[in-house]
């Protein structure tokens, strides 16, 4: 099985994409004649921080692994065996985000693992097997590095089967936390992950074919969704594979004052029924991949009113809008990133539905919240301490007010969309909760 360590952060940071080698800077490698002892370890890192584009590695105070973007793994290098100090950088920057020690062992490949959030970091250090079966068996291990999912229960079983008549090949794997092996015979199995203690699943993988004599490790981890986790496939001293669920989760917006009620549709599925105006849908799950996203009137169905092809990124959140005047509307399609925040902190971004209004940007109590937002745009997501005070809307170019919300509530530890909304002379803000 991979043993895993984990490591909470030392220092975390408050602030505000498949599978590909990385840029690797010299480290403190053991490749001269005076090395010793001559079987040293192997190291590589992969990045599954949603939130942080790409990461550095110093390993001795050296760095050593540059670039890492998200999901992503670099190759291999060799180190001494012994106690070995980490340290973990957003790419490009000094600020570290988290240290660790491990005592390296000699002929053992190790994966530094990070995950969560920018705003809450974690490391573990995956042992990794250095051989893999030889009876023919798959040797299956779970690591949930989903901040979203908690504990998580894992089925692997024939394409197809109930789970509701079926209990868990693996229960209770907590945040951060790893499994015994379990081994299965080669086929084709399919993987579901439910949220602990329930029948709710939040991963899917299909049908995948498991070869034979291999030793894996099944990473969960969050791309982004406020429920659904995506994984990764770690070989035992070998490559690592994304296998993306089949859902997505996505939510309707009604931006279109001409119209009182719209139903969304993902192809021909209606998912969001009878969404008011200046109103959001909950998030509802469905299929990934490409397809057309339209809406229509809840009082005149059939009949389109806008319709945008888009692909749905496995295991994300999207939200989609519909704006514009009668017989003039559009839909549009925002990738959300539902990240927990830092503590006392909120998540914002601004979008524009105004058809009318040009670029435009905002502030709360003056603090820029987003800036130069174009019709059917949103804007970067930023953190700010939680807070009440008057939004304002400007003209990016004039500087002229558009419009003032006052009294705007933003609770602690939330994801939130600031909407712009309605033609100019009859503008609202309204802000939805994401996360």
């Amino acid at each position: 099985m991979a043993v895993t360590a984990r490591f909470r952060t030392r220092r975390r940071l408050l602030a505000s994409t498949a599978i590909g080698a990385a840029a690797i800077a010299g480290g403190c490698k053991v490749n001269s004649i005076n090395s010793f002892p001559s079987h040293p370890a192997k190291v590589r890192v992969m990045n599954l921080m949603p939130d942080v584009a790409a990461i550095d590695l110093a390993i001795n105070d050296t760095l050593a692994f540059t670039g890492i973007a998200f999901e992503s793994i670099s190759g291999y290098q060799e180190y001494d065996n012994r106690t070995t100090s980490f340290a973990v950088m957003v790419s490009g920057t000094s600020t570290t985000l988290a240290t660790f020690s491990f005592p390296l062992a000699g002929d053992q490949p190790y994966t530094v693992v990070v995950y969560g959030a920018l705003a809450a970091p974690e490391l573990t250090m995956v042992a990794e097997i250095g051989n893999s079966p030889t009876n023919g068996n798959i040797q299956l291990t779970i690591f949930n590095a989903a901040a979203n999912a908690g504990g998580v229960d894992v089925y692997v079983t024939p394409p197809g089967t109930d789970i509701a008549n079926v209990g868990p090949n693996f229960f209770a794997v907590a945040y951060g936390g790893t499994t015994t092996a379990v081994q299965f015979q080669p086929g084709t199995y399919q993987v579901r992950v439910t949220s602990q203690g329930t029948k709710t699943v939040i991963y899917d993988s299909g049908g995948s074919a498991l070869t034979p004599n291999v030793a894996l490790s099944f990473i969960t981890y969050s791309r982004g969704s406020g429920t659904l986790v995506n994984a990764q496939v770690l070989q035992a001293n070998g490559p690592v594979s994304p296998l993306d669920t089949i859902f997505a989760r996505i939510r309707a917006f009604n931006a279109t004052p001409d119209v009182a009620q719209v139903n969304q549709f993902i192809g021909p599925l209606v998912v969001n029924s009878n969404v008011n105006f200046a109103s959001a849908s909950p998030y509802t799950q469905g299929p990934q991949g490409p397809t057309t996203l339209s809406f229509e009137s809840s009082a005149v169905p059939g009949a389109a009113l806008a319709a945008l092809p888009a692909t749905l990124t496995p295991g994300t959140d999207a939200s989609t809008f519909i704006a514009g005047p009668m017989g003039n509307q559009q839909a549009f399609l925002l990738q959300d990133l539902n990240v927990a925040p830092a503590p006392g902190s909120t998540r914002l971004r601004v979008v524009n539905a105004s058809w009318n209004s040009g670029a435009v940007n905002a502030a709360i109590n003056g603090a820029p919240i987003g800036a130069n937002v174009a019709y059917g745009k949103g804007s970067g997501y930023t953190s700010l301490p939680a807070t009440t005070g008057t939004v304002v809307f400007t003209d990016a170019a004039s500087g002229a007010v558009l419009a003032t919300q006052e009294n705007v509530v933003i609770t602690a530890f939330q994801t939130l969309s600031v909407y712009l909304v309605g033609a100019v002379g009859g503008l609202a803000i309204v802000v939805v909760q994401d996360y």
